[in-house]
């Protein structure tokens, strides 16, 4: 977790040091945070929050930013929903395990009956997003109904880490301010509250032992 905030607080600082390239990097990380095959490996909430954060503070216009993370997320999902239009049902064939033609056929009753809401609901729920946009592809669902639902989600789904990034950032004095103030309390609170954890996960254990 640590690592994590310290890798969105260091891209943050670099992305304001770039501003005449920062809508560029922004669309192009979401993008590729999106498409299926580099989504394993970019992280998004380093563009989101990056982006958001230094839209509140003022040093980006939030009248570039918003449209520019909104843009990549789109168009990022709609080329994977293409892609997994153009292999289709190629690749279940008979003899596989996972990509096995009984699969392709639960897959694709598993759309037939909740892919409008799979579809929403990928952007909210992480992992999903991953791959729901190319299985709606794979799975010939309408590319209207596609949009439909993914511009729904991504709103969502996108519009909350902007609210979170931008809020942040006209607060960060504020923030600031508070874990200077309290940073060892925090830690205090926080050291007790894992030592509290990990005592009772080891009582539960030994009783579901005993």
């Amino acid at each position: 977790m640590l690592l994590h905030f310290l890798n969105i607080a260091y891209f943050t600082s670099w992305l304001g040091a770039h501003r005449s390239i920062a809508s560029f990097v922004l669309f192009g990380g979401m993008y590729f945070e999106t498409l299926i095959g580099t989504n394993i490996f970019i992280p998004g909430e380093l563009f989101l929050l990056g982006g958001s954060i230094l839209a509140g503070v003022g040093i980006l216009s939030p009248f570039v930013v918003i449209p520019v993370l909104y843009a990549g997320a789109l168009l990022g999902d709609s080329t994977n929903y293409f892609i997994g239009r153009r292999v289709g049902d190629s690749l279940f064939k008979e003899g596989r395990k996972i990509f096995s033609r009984k699969n392709y056929e639960r897959g694709e009753a598993f759309f037939e009956k909740n892919g409008h809401a799979a579809i929403f609901l990928a952007r909210l729920i992480g992992p999903f997003n991953l791959v729901t946009p190319f299985l709606a592809g794979v799975y010939d669902v309408p590319y209207k109904t596609f949009l439909l639902y993914n511009v729904a989600g991504v709103f969502v789904g996108v519009g909350e880490f902007i609210i979170a990034g931008m809020f942040f950032g006209k607060h960060y004095s504020i923030f600031v301010w508070v874990l200077h103030r309290y940073v060892f309390a925090l830690a205090l609170m926080f050291g007790l509250g894992y030592l509290a954890f990990r005592y009772f996960s080891k009582e539960k254990k030994t009783k579901n032992a005993g």
